[in-house]
C-alpha cells in the first residue's frame, strides 16, 4: 500500500510565490488610466512620439515597464533625499579645497 503524502517532484507540492509581471501590455485606453492622463492627451504624446509604444497594426500596445521608466526619467521633481544624504551633500560642498601653496 502506497503512502498518503504527496510526491516532492510533483509540480502543485513546490509552488513557488509568483511575482508580478511588469511587462505587462496594455490598451490605450488602460494606460491612461494607468497613468491618469486623458486619453486626447495620450493620443497626443503616442502620435509626437514622446510616449514609448508599439504600433503593429491600426492600435498602438503599450508595456507597463516601459511606461515606468518613462515616468520616472520625465520627472519633474527629484527624488527627496534621506537626512543622511542631505548631511553629505552639505558637507561635501563646504569642505575646503587644499591650496598648494601654503603646503
Amino acid at each position: 500500500m502506497r503512502s498518503a503524502r504527496p510526491n516532492r517532484w510533483c509540480p502543485t507540492f513546490s509552488k513557488k510565490p509568483q511575482r508580478e509581471d511588469r511587462h505587462k501590455s496594455m490598451t490605450v485606453s488602460e494606460a491612461a488610466k494607468y497613468l491618469t492622463i486623458p486619453l486626447p492627451t495620450l493620443y497626443d504624446k503616442l502620435v509626437k512620439g514622446e510616449i514609448p509604444a508599439t504600433k503593429p497594426g491600426k492600435r498602438y500596445v503599450l508595456y507597463r515597464d516601459e511606461l515606468d521608466k518613462w515616468l520616472e526619467s520625465h520627472r519633474k521633481n527629484t527624488v527627496p533625499l534621506t537626512a543622511e544624504e542631505q548631511n553629505e551633500a552639505i558637507l561635501n560642498s563646504n569642505r575646503r579645497k587644499l591650496d598648494k601653496k601654503n603646503w
